[in-house]
C-alpha cells in the first residue's frame, strides 16, 4: 500500500470532528478544488446545491412500476 492510501484510510478511521480539522488544514495549506477529490469522508460539501425534488402529477412513479410488472 502506498503512502497516500494510508493516509486515506488513517483519514477514513477518524471521528467526523477531525476529519473535518484535516480538511480545514488541507485547504489552508494548499487551495484544493473539491469536485476533484474523490475520497469518501474527507470532504463532505456538495460542489454545487441539490435542485428541489420534482413534482409529479398523478400516481406515484413507483406504484405505476408495481402495477407495470403484474
Amino acid at each position: 500500500m502506498s503512502t497516500v492510501e494510508e493516509i486515506v484510510e488513517a483519514i477514513k478511521e477518524l471521528s467526523p470532528d477531525k476529519r473535518d480539522e484535516v480538511r480545514r488544514q488541507l485547504v489552508a495549506l494548499w487551495p484544493l478544488d473539491r469536485r476533484y477529490i474523490k475520497s469518501p469522508g474527507l470532504f463532505i460539501k456538495r460542489a454545487r446545491p441539490r435542485r428541489p425534488p420534482i413534482q409529479i402529477k398523478g400516481k406515484p412513479l413507483s406504484e405505476t412500476v408495481i402495477e407495470d410488472r403484474r
